[in-house]
């Protein structure tokens, strides 16, 4: 008889951005929700990918010595060419790496797009954070709206200004409405209508449209459908600008370890 015991060990980041693409996507493919009910909860799903994306990108951009020690761990096509540059001798790999590959350069410019939008009254203890903590620690002691690490990031990654003011416009109107959602209030509702059909049909219920609130207007099923298309098409175009990554939504490769126990 075989002894089938065994132990080990497992790892690998579990980038949350990615579930909730997935979780939003299969939300299509389900109609026992119904219009609203599946809108809704696109839209929830929608606002809650592109929030993560932005912490994560923030996160990243704020560790250019994490994304040093990446490449240096695995250097792409061409490493050795940009990193050769003879004003970058004798420094330590990693800052060598960062000049190099402009990290710190968009380090630098995302803290100054942030610095832009905070309150007098919080930069210096932004500055102050920004010497040794990670975003998402100062992002847990000074809570930056979804929109202002859009704006940060856009200013940052953006060249196109037409493009930019139209994605910051998306951000701005899909957080609204995650907001509305969120802190959703009942309402009272009127809608008037008229019907003219033959003598012969009855009026009856389904002659007569739905009653709904601004809300569920913009929460349909075909809404929610167009906002995840556009959100997505901002993640890509964040994640190609910033890290030259063009499938922003695959989850990494986690590595592990069995024996026989």
């Amino acid at each position: 008889m075989f002894d089938l015991s065994y132990s080990g060990h497992i790892e690998g980041s579990i980038y949350s951005h990615c579930w909730f693409y997935e979780s939003a996507r299969r939300s299509f493919e389900h109609d026992g929700y119904g219009d609203i009910c599946g809108g809704i909860t696109a839209i929830a799903l929608t606002a809650f990918m592109v929030e993560s994306y932005l912490n994560f990108s923030c996160e990243k951009i704020f560790n250019p010595f994490s994304r040093a020690d990446e490449l240096l761990s695995s250097p792409p096509p061409g490493f050795h060419e940009i990193i050769s540059d003879k004003s970058l001798h004798g420094i330590d790999p990693h800052e060598r790496v960062a000049i190099a590959y402009g990290f710190n350069e968009q380090k630098e410019t995302l803290i100054k797009a942030f610095d832009e939008q905070i309150s007098k009254s919080k930069k210096n203890k932004f500055k102050k954070l920004c010497n040794d903590k990670s975003f998402y620690e100062i992002d847990d002691e000074l809570r930056f709206s979804p929109y202002a690490k859009f704006y940060a990031l856009s200013e940052t990654l953006y060249n196109d200004g037409v493009f930019k003011k139209n994605h910051r416009d998306l951000i701005k109107y899909l957080f609204s409405i995650r907001n509305t959602l969120a802190h959703g209030r009942s309402e009272y509702v009127k809608k008037t209508f008229s019907y003219k059909g033959s003598e012969s049909v009855a009026l009856s219920s389904e002659l007569v449209p739905p009653l709904q609130a601004d809300w569920q207007e913009k929460c349909s099923i075909e809404n929610a459908k167009k906002h995840f298309i556009k959100s997505c098409e901002v993640i890509n175009l964040i994640s190609f600008n910033a890290f030259k990554d063009e499938s922003p939504f695959q989850m990494p490769t986690q590595i592990g370890s069995f024996r026989h126990a």
